[in-house]
């Protein structure tokens, strides 16, 4: 029997998902959306018709729909504005069901611990929808690392830019009391997560600097930082840059360097003279496959507590930044999965 799902917010990212998942072997049962604006639902609306399933009922707010559809829902995705994660989260695991949530899971430390309390309330799962904690290329290698394959991690670098600022201008995205901060907040946030998924380790310290260059928002900065073990990374940021958006993510073993794309799309590992290749892409397909198994009862790639680590390194960065770049410690640990 396939998911039965109520979408919690219709826009681009929604509607991405949306075409890949009504396409896949076994769909959904999108039975229920809302969005506030009225061109992403006529939009959503027409991408599972057009796919031949029936029409979603649509409602005016995620209230209306819960207090509706709960009973008709195995699990919503959450898919708006980043200030509103934690409210809709909290409401459908109160109602009952499990959580695919975007990221990033909240916009400080202080609401993802809200949303664990709640997650572990209503004994449901609750799934972050970032690419490279659900990508089984990154998986892939952190395994192999694990297994002793690579020798020991010594250090890690990672830079990050896109067309951010000229890309976005006029949205919600830009708009802190809606997203939380700005380019590094939204983008860099993939880079900070892919570290951890693939060295499989949390951050232990952390300094960092953000630059505003004017605009309400952060848009270039860098961290220097070390993960469990002493390994140092040092990590950019730029999104304030020519069009596009890439990202290279290098670590360097004692008997390998690997550099691989924070969404999974690709990967290449140095051993030696040998050098391999690897494309892997974005795993649309598997960020429903994945919560459908979890919510099913497998292991979570991507949990709550990963995000609530996430959220407490932001918040040290941003303190980190007004205090003149000092070096602060994190006490979350992430649980990743090994």
């Amino acid at each position: 029997m396939s998911l039965r799902l109520g979408i919690i917010g219709c826009g681009l990212k929604a509607a991405s998902y949306a075409r890949s998942w009504t396409a896949g072997p076994v769909p959904p049962q999108i039975v229920a959306i809302t969005d506030t604006s009225a061109a992403s639902v006529q939009r959503y609306v027409g991408i599972v018709t057009q796919a031949g399933a029936a029409a979603p009922r649509v409602y005016p707010d995620a209230d209306a729909m819960l207090a509706a559809e709960a009973g008709n829902l195995d699990a919503v995705y959450v898919s708006t504005p980043h200030a509103f994660h934690q409210l809709y989260a909290k409401a459908a695991l109160k109602a009952g069901l499990h959580v695919l949530l975007e990221k990033p899971m909240a916009l400080n430390a202080e609401e993802a611990r809200e949303i664990l309390a709640a997650r572990d309330a209503a004994g449901k799962q609750i799934v972050i929808a970032y690419q490279s904690s659900l990508s089984p290329l990154i998986a892939g290698y952190r395994k192999r690392f694990q297994a002793g394959e690579f020798g020991a991690l010594l250090s890690v670098t990672g830079e990050v830019w896109e067309h951010w600022e000229s890309r976005y201008a006029g949205n919600w995205k830009q708009i802190p009391e809606l997203s939380g901060g700005g380019f590094i907040c939204d983008t860099g946030s993939h880079l900070f997560n892919a570290v951890m998924q693939v060295t499989g380790r949390g951050y232990s310290h952390v300094a960092g600097r953000l630059n505003s260059l004017g605009r309400p928002y952060e848009l270039v900065g860098g961290i220097l930082a070390e993960i469990d073990g002493g390994v140092p990374v040092t990590l950019t940021f730029c999104g304030n840059t020519t069009p596009g958006c890439e990202s290279t993510l290098s670590l360097f073993f004692e008997k390998a360097i690997l550099r691989l794309d924070i969404w999974g799309k690709w990967a290449e590992l140095r051993q030696g003279t040998n050098i391999t290749r690897e494309i892997g892409g974005e795993p649309n397909d598997a960020v429903l496959d994945i919560f459908t198994a979890v919510a099913g009862g497998a292991s979570n790639p991507s949990t709550a507590e990963q995000s609530l680590h996430l959220a407490e390194l932001w918040d040290l960065i941003k303190q980190s930044s007004a205090e003149g770049n000092v070096p602060l410690v994190l006490t979350t640990r992430p649980e990743i999965e090994q």
